[in-house]
């Protein structure tokens, strides 16, 4: 009985990092508001389309950020420089930096300005839905919820940018043209079969987020067409233009229809999510692209052959595999799978066409996940033999590798490092905790967190606040069993939370009969104690609350760089850092990192259908 009250007493425990810094009902719905609001006029997120079908829709940005921030800043850190020449091409038509080291800097920061990741638009989607549904936040003018997620539905329906000046369907999309993009030796020529590519700009000719402003002579140009008034100083050609798989994942099944979930059942008491709703038809349009993108080994590559890596000039290995994405994918099937099997079981009046169509679907689906044909001729072991016998190692899950290369004897490398931390948080939570523990034995995922807790764990002496990105942020545990403070991840540590909570759920049920009862016990007084003191922790990274502290790395006069606020978003990182895994974090205002601790709150599991 002491031991049980001991238990008890360590999972309610809340440590507190910074006083009051957890946050209230008011607080969170001032952070909801950033998600549903204009970014010029309402210290939100959102803009306004013009283009084409897409006119007047509300459309999501990635960040909120401010000139002060890159020209006060980021331009006067060590060794940087903003000034930069952008030179037009009168073959390409296209107007972009010189390339040098503020080059560089000025495509980060219209990139950060104008771009939208189609992954932060999925989670965008979900915390939008979560807000009205479980916490019945309004939203300005009355906005219909669900119309204003299907938005980004329908811009990757379109196939074209929200303000682009030119409407053509495939703008968006990267759909093969000789050997750029190509889908594991497949050439996929229709728009809505082919993947989005993983950030999304305004327009193709964007803005430079010093022009109008007392950095705007930082920018010089050279060789400007004469006859065009839209190429001007102040504005750039889109240069990002990367298909990945794990985006694509949650652009086209995570984010829309974890959406219209909530929408019609959670909160309309539906049985089903209707066939003909967008979310569904792009899903179904996309799915075979998804297979046939996947290895005989079951895991799904990187990104088509032809893609620009995330640093440099090179090529992406066609062969290459991120772990990460195949969890993405695995979710986003599973979701697929039980939104098809809903409609197909509760929907009347379905045609017997796409009654075929979704049993075909369903067929696939469960091939992906489980082994079998994939396509003519093509069988694959599946994502979940991958997953258990080739992306599990000494306890941890690896970030990524090399698989089914015909020019290679052995059909499985994986990469070592740099390690991941969210490889291991989202496959826990994408799997199951028990599914972890039926193939590595009990307690497999439970020792995993304390694995990714001694290289990954970010917090002040021996409280945990959160995680970074890898084990070369500088975070983990020292010698003296103190937690480093390198860099705080929001996101990430909303993911960390998201996987403590199931594995909580999976460890709370163990019977007092079962020999691991007492073993169980234990874990969930550690997994109690670490979430409760990430959920208190995670607050310090509120724009307001992020001003006042004393994070290593913070910028100094932070508050000056971005103004008083109407809304309380959240910052995607503590300091700015050069992921190892390719793009710089920065201590913006962030619509995933945002979206993240809204389903933190609301309780919900993105890698699950239902949330759970």
């Amino acid at each position: 009985m002491i031991f049980a009250i001991i238990v008890f007493l360590l999972q309610m425990l809340v440590i507190l990092p910074l006083g009051d810094a957890q946050a209230t009902d008011a607080d969170l719905a001032a952070s909801y508001r950033f998600l549903v609001s204009d970014r010029d006029s309402a210290d939100g997120v959102l803009y306004t389309a013009t283009a084409g079908k897409l006119r007047g829709r509300l459309l999501p940005l990635s960040f909120s950020d401010s000139p002060e921030y890159w020209g006060r800043y980021v331009c006067e850190l060590p060794g940087n420089s903003c000034s930069v020449t952008d030179v037009y091409d009168p073959q390409t038509y296209t107007l972009t930096p010189q390339k040098s080291h503020s080059g560089d800097l000025q495509t980060e920061r219209v990139n950060s300005h104008n771009g939208t990741n189609i992954y932060d638009a999925a989670t965008w989607q979900i915390a939008v839905m979560l807000g009205h549904a479980i916490n019945r936040f309004s939203l300005p003018d009355n906005e219909d919820p669900y119309a204003l997620v299907s938005n980004q539905n329908y811009l990757l329906k379109e196939g074209y940018n929200g303000n682009s000046s030119t409407v053509s369907a495939g703008q968006n999309r990267a759909m093969t043209s000789g050997k750029v993009f190509v889908y594991n030796q497949r050439a996929i020529t229709e728009p809505q079969q082919a993947y989005a590519f993983r950030m999304l700009p305004r327009n193709w000719l964007s803005v430079d987020p010093f022009a109008g402003t007392r950095y705007a002579d930082r920018i010089k140009t050279a060789a400007l067409p004469q006859k065009n008034p839209e190429y001007q100083p102040g504005r750039v050609t889109w240069t990002d233009w990367k298909p990945i798989t794990g985006e694509n994942g949650w652009a086209f099944l995570v984010g829309p229809l974890q959406a219209a979930y909530i929408h019609y059942i959670l909160d309309q008491k539906s049985a089903f999510v209707p066939l003909q709703d967008p979310a569904v038809q792009n899903a179904l349009d996309i799915l075979p692209t998804f297979a046939a993108m996947q290895s005989p080994s079951g895991a799904l590559y990187y990104a088509p052959a032809g893609t620009v890596a995330n640093q440099g000039e090179q090529l992406v290995d066609p062969y290459g595999v991120s772990v990460e994405n195949n969890f993405s994918l695995y979710a986003g099937l599973t979701l697929l799978h039980s939104t098809l099997w809903a409609t197909i079981t509760h929907e009347p009046n379905v045609r017997p066409e796409d009654a075929v169509a979704i049993q075909e679907a369903l067929q696939l689906v469960d091939a992906m996940i489980n082994g079998g044909m994939i396509g003519k001729d093509r069988t694959t072991s599946g994502l979940l033999a991958f997953f258990r016998d080739l992306a599990w190692r000494d306890g941890e899950f690896v970030q990524g590798g090399r698989a089914d290369d015909p020019t290679s004897t052995v059909k499985w490398v994986p990469s070592l490092q740099p390690k991941a931390v969210d490889v291991n948080t989202w496959g826990i939570a994408a799997l199951g905790p028990q599914q972890i523990d039926a193939w590595f034995g009990f307690g497999a995922a439970y020792q995993n967190w304390q694995q990714v807790k001694k290289w990954g764990g970010y917090g002040v002496g021996r409280t945990l606040w959160g995680v970074g990105f890898s084990n070369q942020d500088g975070n983990g545990i020292d010698a003296d069993g103190n937690f480093r403070q390198g860099i705080l991840s929001t996101e990430w540590t909303a993911g960390a939370i998201n996987m403590l909570r199931t594995m909580i759920s999976y460890y709370e049920k163990i019977p007092k009969e079962s020999n691991h009862y007492r073993e169980s016990r234990r874990f969930l007084a550690t997994l109690g104690h670490d979430m409760q003191s990430m959920v208190a922790a995670i607050d310090t990274m509120r724009l307001d609350t992020y001003a006042t502290s004393s994070f290593p790395g913070r910028p100094q006069e932070f508050a000056q760089l971005f103004t008083a606020r109407k809304t309380r978003p959240y910052l995607y990182a503590s300091k700015r850092y050069l992921i190892p895994f390719g793009w710089y974090a920065n201590p913006m205002p962030s619509t995933c990192a945002t979206a993240w601790v809204i389903m933190v709150h609301a309780g919900y599991n993105p890698f699950a259908y239902g949330g759970k």
